[in-house]
């Protein structure tokens, strides 16, 4: 039995209209320090120094709240007592904005070039005030975990700037260890979520999928690039990634931003933005759906892409093998001439990215508390073949759910509606611990012009209609 995909015109579920959203309280930010200190503590570590900069908060802004504007910083987490966060001009005026208690030291050589320097403390200044001694080991925290099989030359396997890391270890005379995986990675903090976070996820991931379909419903041939990304009625949010809209007549790339060049008919055409707690992305072709412009290649890769989409989100559950989920897509992919570009989905946070369990060879197992990306971009034959359906969502348990419902009654009705959409319109089977987190999860038209003629499938023999 194979998945028979057909292409018709569905009531497609009106935009939500969201309140304020959930914020995190003090408390959330506690239970996480309280966390890591106990990793310290079972690593034997005197402190723990987190880095941060503007393309990378995502470290700093779990722990506290902190969102570092221009320049590096570090926070410092020592056994007990407030956290100290090592600024440079600029940042240290927004570092209580989490009200937790935190104390700011000034690290002038932090600031950018130019600005003003009296102070002169150098970065092992700062953190001797912060109260790094060195007489235990000092873990480092970097922004993202380096493989082995990518060790760098120098001594540290780190991803903070040699210049920071050589004051560090100017302070840290019994050793620096790399403390990165106590927060990133499969068994890192952050790969877990409680209730405010998915909670927060979900209506900065439902925000994100409204911007890109406000843009898709204003889609015409003849508009600009730039004029349409002004329908993605951006907010001022964090983002996670720049905006991406392109189109192209014969291919795109989809990491692409705005421009000039007017779209026509017959393009092909990507739009994503992403928000700190989920991305949203659509791909196909400007077109009326039956208007004869989509070639049948096109549509029966569509069709093979979305078969798959729909087995990655059936096989979610709990205990399940994420190299299975993974093996799964991947051969339903296979079976129409496709491969995905990257693993198929990955976690993610404040990061875009912040690791992924579908791998080969992952000895991973899906858990309660997981924040994902439901993102396998497909890559045919011929570049010209274009598709993309990219959703955030969460798996969680039933304690979990439960007090999702309990404590964000609103979230939770925009997760059961998107449940119910796509099991009785789209005819995807979810697990009940699978929690969808955008408006329109999994909803795919071939034609974007036809935004309302999209991809639904049940079990039949293989029949492309």
């Amino acid at each position: 039995m194979n998945l028979n995909v057909e292409f018709s015109s569905l009531p497609l579920p009106a935009l939500s209209v969201l309140g304020f959203e959930p914020k995190l309280h003090t408390r959330v930010y506690e239970d996480r320090i309280q966390m890591l200190r106990d990793r310290m503590e079972a690593e034997q570590l005197e402190a723990v120094v987190v880095y941060a900069d503007r393309e990378h908060p995502g470290n700093a802004s779990y722990l506290t709240g902190f969102d570092p504007r221009f320049e590096e910083a570090f926070i410092v987490v020592l056994p007990s007592g407030p956290l100290r966060i090592v600024a440079g001009n600029e940042s240290l005026a927004i570092i209580g904005d989490s009200g937790l208690d935190v104390v700011g030291v000034l690290c002038q050589s932090l600031s950018l070039p130019g600005q003003p320097r009296e102070t002169r403390r150098r970065l092992s200044d700062a953190l001797r005030e912060a109260g790094v001694t060195g007489r235990r080991p000092v873990g480092v925290i970097g922004w993202r975990l380096i493989p082995e099989e990518d060790a760098p030359l120098s001594p540290h396997r780190l991803a903070v700037p040699l210049f920071l890391v050589d004051e560090i270890a100017a302070v840290a005379k019994s050793g620096i260890v790399d403390a990165t995986h106590l927060l990133l990675g499969l068994g890192g903090l952050r790969a877990r979520n409680g209730a405010d976070q998915l909670a927060l996820n979900e209506h900065r991931a439902t925000r994100a999928s409204q911007h890109v379909w406000r843009a898709i419903e204003h889609l015409r041939p003849g508009i600009s690039e730039l004029e349409l990304s002004k329908e993605m009625n951006l907010t001022g949010l964090p983002l996670s990634a720049h905006p991406m809209l392109t189109s192209g007549r014969d291919s795109v790339n989809g990491l692409r931003s705005p421009g000039d060049r007017l779209i026509e008919e017959g393009d092909r055409f990507s739009i994503g933005l992403g928000l700190w707690g989920g991305l949203s992305c659509r791909a196909g072709i400007v077109a009326r759906f039956g208007a004869g412009v989509i070639s049948h290649a096109q549509m029966d890769f569509v069709a093979g892409y979305w078969s798959a989409v729909r087995s990655w989100y059936e096989h979610l559950h709990i205990g399940v093998s994420s190299a299975l989920v993974a093996r799964k897509t991947t051969e339903q992919l296979a079976l129409h001439g496709i491969r995905p570009a990257l693993n198929p989905g990955h976690l993610q946070h404040i990061d875009e990215w912040l690791d992924s369990p579908f791998s080969r060879g992952s000895t991973f197992t899906l858990e309660s508390g997981l924040s994902l990306q439901a993102d396998i971009i497909p890559v045919g034959a011929d570049s010209g073949l274009i598709a993309n359906v990219e959703d955030a969502l969460a798996i969680a348990n039933e304690e979990l759910r439960d007090e999702l419902a309990e404590r964000y009654p609103e979230a939770w009705a925009r997760i059961r509606g998107r449940r119910e959409f796509m099991a009785e319109m789209l005819g995807i089977d979810l697990a009940d611990e699978v929690l969808p987190f955008s408006d329109r999860q999994a909803v795919l038209p071939p034609g974007l012009l036809s935004p309302d003629v999209v991809c639904h499938s049940q079990m039949t023999e293989w029949v492309v209609a």
